[in-house]
């Protein structure tokens, strides 16, 4: 079920004990003729947003921990610096999405599509499956470079940590696409 909050209603319920905003749109305001959501540095631990649309987002410095993000949509979010261990990025639309220096220490993403996606300097413990990786950044993250380029993931004109570019396409263990 779809349904839209605010921001300012979003925190306030949370704050009273709520965790359940599956599907909701979170409301856009507009300042300076830019729409964005404000919630840098939130903390929104174990919080329900499966499906919810967080698109345009400031959650820099929030703390996602134990999230449930599932088919979320995080289209050009900002997520620097973010704390999002132990959160369920199953599905998640990383689209344009800046996770620059996000700790991702026991999230794991799985199908998530990561197209434009910037992780440099984030932290995981392994890159999860079947995802897509065209033209992310992983510079500088802590994350093996075959984590990466594992299980059935597609890679195509991506950064990897150690700075080369894959150009692929790849998909899964290095196998080359045909085009």
């Amino acid at each position: 079920m779809v349904w839209e909050i605010t921001t300012e209603e979003l925190l306030k319920k949370y704050a009273s004990g709520k965790r359940n905003f599956a599907g909701a749109v979170v409301v856009r305001k507009s300042e300076c003729g830019r729409n964005y959501i404000d919630l840098e540095g939130a903390v929104l631990r174990d919080i329900n947003l499966r499906g919810a649309d967080l698109s345009f987002a400031c959650l820099s410095e929030a703390d996602l921990t134990g999230a449930d993000l599932f088919g979320a949509s995080l289209i050009e979010a900002r997520l620097d610096g973010a704390i999002i261990r132990d959160a369920n990025l199953e599905c998640v639309n990383l689209f344009r999405c800046s996770l620059t220096g996000a700790d991702l220490v026991g999230s794991h993403l799985y199908q998530a599509s990561a197209i434009g996606a910037i992780f440099r300097k984030a932290r995981f413990l392994y890159g999860g499956e079947h995802n897509v990786f065209i033209r992310a950044d992983f510079r500088d993250a802590s994350i093996a470079h075959d984590a990466i380029c594992r299980a059935m993931n597609v890679i195509w004109d991506t950064i990897m940590p150690d700075g080369t570019v894959q150009s692929g396409p790849y998909f899964g263990e290095w196998k080359s696409i045909s085009k």
